[in-house]
């Protein structure tokens, strides 16, 4: 009886963990597929206004070193101050190698117009020897920084080299898995099947079954009328 009440909650336990499983496989499928799209692009990854890079250049150290990853968070000019770290796209005042790319370095200066509203940034690299030759206004800042981590970095890049190989192993790790749950569980069932088999198994002819004492009676009465 325990082991039938039991099977309702194992059911609902193996939806459960089937769909838990389904949800985590899609998200993860997404952002990996994010984040390799938006590498091959050279567009930053973002998901939800929170938007992820790994510099790569040594302007920003020793504060942001090479490698690290960056999270940055999209906001207006207005919500830029002096001293933030922040994130932009670089435009002709760059070398034509970084043109286009995402920048993040340091906000010196505000200027600002008559009203006392911010039109644009100075801006400057903690490690390079002067300021950046453009500044940067409302139409090329993508954000704030507000992380930086160098394992983090790391692990972003290793996502970004090899996110096609773990997609392909995510959704067919647990398929291998539960093939060979399956196999395991038919075997099982065959040698219980043999088990019973053997202990109902009918009985030889040449096996001597036990005599009782009717038995007995009864051989001993033909051999008196044989007399």
């Amino acid at each position: 009886m325990s082991n039938e009440k039991k099977k309702p909650w194992t059911k609902i336990l193996s939806i459960v963990c089937t769909v838990l499983t389904a949800v985590v496989l899609v998200v993860t499928a997404v952002i990996i597929v994010n984040i390799v799209i938006c590498r091959a692009q050279k567009k930053p990854v973002s998901f939800f206004g929170t938007s992820f890079a790994v510099v790569q250049t040594p302007s920003m150290e020793p504060e942001i070193k090479v490698g690290d990853l960056i999270i940055y968070h999209s906001c207006k000019i207005s919500e830029v101050e002096s001293g933030d770290n922040i994130v932009f796209i670089a435009g002709d005042g760059f070398d034509a190698n970084i043109k286009g790319q995402s920048i993040v370095h340091k906000a010196m200066e505000l200027i600002k117009d008559e009203n006392g509203n911010v039109i644009s940034i100075i801006t400057k690299g903690v490690n390079n020897p002067s300021a950046d030759r453009e500044l940067v206004t409302a139409e090329n800042l993508l954000g704030k920084c507000t992380f930086n981590s160098a394992g983090w970095g790391a692990f972003f890049r290793f996502l970004s080299k090899y996110g096609i190989i773990i997609i392909i192993a995510i959704i067919a790790i647990p398929f291998i898995v539960s093939q060979i749950l399956k196999i395991i569980k038919l075997s099982k069932q065959r040698e219980e099947e043999k088990k019973a088999q053997t202990a109902i198994s009918p009985i030889d002819e040449d096996t001597q079954l036990p005599t009782t004492a009717e038995d007995n009676a009864d051989v001993n009465t033909d051999d008196s009328s044989d007399v």
